[in-house]
């Protein structure tokens, strides 16, 4: 060997060698900027070094990770190796109220996910809603539900591509996207914007493109992920609808500003609103950018938990599908397509909860970071910068709360309510007492509890819960009145996780025919 090749190899070793003392020193330097939370126990290796080992396992399969803390540790708190923090899995009752009473000054509940791990936010590449904003626009997109329920045009779209009386295979998440994505494209952006062919596409590409993500993005620092995603598809697919919608924005602009020497109207979809109350400086981009991000995350979370349902549906149709087309036929019947003969389809709300008890997207909920340190009930401390959340699936499969929690029930929380509503009669000192058609708020969808997670739980539950429950409701209600589903095998196919998202089978696809008489 000649002393060139030798200095070569000597150079190279000594690259390596430093290269691996940079990263061991960065990762010691790391730890210390942990808080110490060795008195926790985690389920893997304990060791800060050790512990990128589980960061990578759960990376691939982290619904297995909590699964085996939660039967090891039951209701005592445990931690998480994920690829940028330790996380404290919370799973006890009194453990999730503890959570849900810590006073705000002590925890960060905005803009925590990416930090932690970029996989518990696929949007983290977005910039948030604007704070200010985000309550109005909430109360604004709930009080629309009325005018969204009267609003046919969004499911009578695709009666002429399923009309036909033969069984027709269709992408199950495909088609809940386009649907919802249309449904909230209506009432964010109004006609006739909604219709855009582009948007239509544009959307639905979006809400896949986002559940995958490269595998490398997840253990970039956090300050290098911005920059990596910017070379991503749903990056690419992010600015071309924001693009699209300013050009809405635009044309919107000028419609408004000859409207304003007519006669006063009002803001039937979110864009006209923002548009006339939103203050000047702001432009038509960043408008755009706002818009297009609540969007795409009120789409991802109900588009999803709608092909859940379809998939369910799909599975149970001989069980299910005819005492929920007697209960919709005669709401309909008497009250027509209305907010009210909605809230009254209680086998339909019962069918969507446990749709989400038993397959919720979130493996996780209430993700809190601690500003100040905080002591649990039963004494675990947490130091100020603990990442804490709580794990969803224990809770919905506790014995002791659900019967048979592994099983899927579509009618459980509808049997609950009729049991409910007959001890409440028979202990009545009154026979004459009045009866009512709402059902007992403890069992309705939106009912957020320690043992119902799908919505989180306590102040920061999900605030659109009601628009997104009114909005899957009828969605559900139009297919099961007009269409009837199946899948060939008769079986509903295994779910996938991405990190913590439950969602499923991205390719599954399900038989779909007008309905028979």
């Amino acid at each position: 060997m000649s002393n060139v090749d030798a200095d070569d190899d000597y150079s190279s070793l000594l690259f390596v060698v430093i290269s691996a003392a940079i990263l061991v020193y960065l990762i010691l330097r790391s730890e210390k900027a942990e808080p110490n939370l060795k008195h926790i126990p985690a389920d893997g290796y304990q060791n800060y070094l050790l512990s990128y080992y589980d960061a990578i396992r759960f990376a691939y399969n982290g619904i297995q990770k909590l699964r085996k803390g939660a039967s090891k540790y039951h209701d005592k708190a445990f931690k998480l190796s994920l690829s940028n923090h330790w996380l404290v899995v919370l799973l006890g009752r009194s453990h999730i109220e503890d959570l849900r009473k810590t006073l705000e000054e002590n925890v960060a509940f905005t803009n925590i996910a990416e930090e932690l791990d970029p996989s518990l936010d696929p949007l983290g590449h977005y910039s948030t809603v604007a704070s200010q904003n985000y309550p109005e626009i909430v109360r604004r997109v709930t009080q629309s539900v009325a005018t969204f329920v009267a609003c046919t045009e969004v499911v009578s779209q695709h009666e002429v591509s399923f009309a036909d009386a033969e069984w027709q295979e269709v992408d199950t998440t495909g088609l809940a996207t386009e649907l919802i994505a249309h449904v909230l494209h209506r009432l964010f952006l109004g006609l006739p914007f909604a219709r855009n062919e582009n948007l239509g596409q544009l959307s639905p590409a979006l809400i896949r493109d986002i559940y995958d993500q490269p595998f490398l993005q997840r253990f970039l620092p956090v300050a290098f992920v911005p920059y990596f995603q910017r070379f991503t598809r749903s990056y690419q697919h992010r600015e071309q609808m924001v693009l699209l919608v300013t050009s809405f924005i635009r044309t919107r602009n000028d419609a408004l500003s000859i409207a304003e020497h007519k006669e006063g109207r009002k803001d039937y979809d979110l864009l006209s609103w923002l548009l006339r109350h939103e203050e000047s400086q702001r432009s038509p981009e960043d408008i755009a950018s706002e818009i297009v991000d609540f969007a795409t995350t009120a789409t991802r979370m109900i588009s999803m938990t709608f092909a859940q349902v379809l998939c369910h549906l799909a599975a149970t149709s001989s069980k299910y599908a005819s005492p929920m087309r007697q209960e919709i036929e005669s709401l309909v019947r008497q009250d027509g397509w209305s907010k009210e003969s909605i809230e009254r389809m209680h086998r339909v709300d019962s069918f969507i909860k446990e749709s989400m008890r038993l397959e919720s997207v979130y493996c996780v909920t209430n993700l809190r970071k601690f500003t100040k340190s905080f002591t649990l009930s039963d004494g675990t401390h947490l130091p100020c910068g603990t990442f804490a959340a709580v794990a969803v699936e224990p809770r919905h499969m506790d014995t002791s709360t659900y019967y048979s929690p592994d099983i899927f029930d579509g009618f459980r929380f509808f049997r609950l309510h009729e049991e409910h509503r007959l001890d409440t009669s028979s202990s009545s000192s009154s026979s004459s007492s009045p009866t009512t058609d709402r059902m007992n708020p403890q069992f309705q969808l939106v009912t957020t509890s320690a043992d119902y997670l799908a919505w989180g739980y306590g102040r920061h539950a999900c605030p659109g819960r009601l628009f997104a429950a009114t909005v899957l409701k009828t969605m559900l209600a139009h297919v099961v009145m007009h269409y009837d589903v199946r899948f060939e095998s008769g079986v509903k196919p295994r779910d996938v996780f991405v990190g913590m998202n439950r969602l499923p089978d991205l390719d599954v696809r399900m038989l779909i025919r007008k309905r028979q008489s």
